[in-house]
């Protein structure tokens, strides 16, 4: 399912959709919300990816350069880590390197999404799946709880 990049306020997330029904939400309930990390430098991808990552149930931190994403990634742990890889400044395969140096998030998965035709993506042994824009939002998640789940 598609969602428009007009969406004009903040998706709630699902704890607080659980709490305006009156359903409350459980210790357990909030633990089962993985958290996903977006960076990217292009506005519109990253509302994109932010909206609908909130719609399907996930904990977003949103970043639009590296040292935002670094900062975020130390804050609270991503479960997995979405990477745009051309970006200006610190580009995705830097902050990946960063993430991987820090213990608390070396081992956090990552997918990259690149402009760049497939042919044209580093093999470098980094274990991350790379996606080329454009996606499908519903591909990427489905991609993104592949991971979550096999991790």
């Amino acid at each position: 399912m598609l969602y428009p990049l007009s969406y004009g306020g903040k998706a709630p997330s699902l704890t607080t959709r659980l709490s305006s029904t009156g359903r409350g939400t459980s210790a357990r309930m909030l633990q089962a919300m993985p958290r996903v990390l977006l960076v990217d430098d292009d506005p519109a991808i990253l509302r994109l990816l932010e909206v609908n990552f909130r719609i399907e149930g996930f904990d977003v931190d949103a970043a639009a350069y590296g040292e935002e994403a670094i900062a975020a990634a130390t804050a609270a742990r991503p479960d997995v880590a979405i990477l745009d890889l051309m970006m200006p400044g610190m580009d995705g395969h830097q902050i990946l390197a960063r993430l991987r140096a820090t213990p608390a998030t070396a081992d956090v998965p990552v997918v990259f999404l690149s402009a760049r035709g497939r042919d044209d993506m580093p093999v470098d042994g980094t274990n991350a799946i790379y996606v080329q824009k454009p996606f499908d939002t519903v591909d990427l998640v489905a991609t993104v709880r592949g991971l979550l789940e096999g991790a």
